[in-house]
Formats: C-alpha cells, sequence, structure tokens
C-alpha cells in the first residue's frame, strides 16, 4: 500500500497530451485518447469546452504536429488551456 499522495490528474492529463502530440501517425487510439484526455482537461480546469475543443480542433484534425505541439507546450507550462480567441490558433467555423 502506498502512502504517496496521488498524482494530480491535470499533470497527468497534460502529460498524456504532450506525449500523444508528438506522435508522427497516430492512429484511432491514440486519436481517441487525446480527445478523452481534451475532453477531461477541460473537466478538470473548468474552462469547458471552447479552449480545447475549438483550439484543438483543426490541428487534430489534419494532424499539425507542429500547432499541437505548440498548443501541448502551452499547457505544460502553466496547465491553463489557450483562450478560444488566441490569435496564433485558428479556429473554423463550426
Amino acid at each position: 500500500m502506498s502512502t504517496s499522495a496521488p498524482d494530480d490528474p491535470v499533470a497527468h492529463c497534460v502529460a498524456r497530451v504532450v506525449a500523444l502530440a508528438a506522435i508522427e501517425s497516430p492512429d484511432r487510439r491514440d486519436l481517441l485518447q487525446l480527445g478523452y484526455n481534451l475532453g477531461r482537461l477541460s473537466e478538470l480546469t473548468g474552462a469547458g469546452r471552447a479552449p480545447f475543443w475549438d483550439a484543438w480542433k483543426g490541428p487534430v484534425s489534419a494532424w499539425d504536429r507542429a500547432t499541437l505541439q505548440s498548443l501541448a507546450h502551452r499547457l505544460q507550462i502553466n496547465h491553463n488551456p489557450v483562450p478560444s480567441n488566441d490569435p496564433d490558433v485558428s479556429t473554423p467555423p463550426e
């Protein structure tokens, strides 16, 4: 039985997103894991859908690794979502 404190769930999700964004050719499971972790971050941070789904939707759909890694790096730095109005992140209309 471990007496250490459980890992921070936000940090865990961020680490998974960073690892998944680095994959050159993701398979279906990788994409599902990325979506799960982004959704979980949305819940854990209380930031809602916009900063995660809207900011990540285009880069995930095109698997734009440079943008994905940039978004993931921002999460690593401050664990806060990218604002949905960030000029560096294009948000395609729904």
